[in-house]
Formats: C-alpha cells, sequence, structure tokens
C-alpha cells in the first residue's frame, strides 16, 4: 500500500521545479512592477535547483 505514495511523492519532486518554470514564465509575461520581479527571482532560484549535468545526460540519451 505505501508503494503508490512513495511513486507519487518522486513524482511531484521530479516536476516540481518544472511547474514553477511554467507558471513562472507566465507571470513574466504577463505581469508588471513588483509582481514581475518576484516571478523573475522565483525562475533564476528554480533554473538553479534543475540539475543540468542529469537533464543533459537525459537528452543525450534521447539522442541516442
Amino acid at each position: 500500500m505505501r508503494s503508490p505514495w512513495i511513486w507519487w511523492r518522486y513524482g511531484r519532486r521530479q516536476l516540481y521545479p518544472w511547474l514553477v518554470l511554467i507558471t513562472a514564465g507566465w507571470q513574466l509575461l504577463v505581469q508588471c512592477g513588483i509582481e514581475r520581479d518576484r516571478a523573475a527571482i522565483r525562475w533564476m532560484l528554480t533554473l538553479v535547483k534543475i540539475d543540468g549535468v542529469k537533464l543533459t545526460e537525459f537528452l543525450n540519451d534521447l539522442i541516442w
């Protein structure tokens, strides 16, 4: 019974940075003022959290 919850938590952790990038990117397009600045900061902080090495390896596996 615990297995589905473990996979749910793992999946949520893997998708969370991408969901934040989508929402922050949208806010960068439509907001102005201090809200836009906060969205830009959120965007940059999320980019730092994404592991670039793993992403590059994944894309390399998709190509080859």
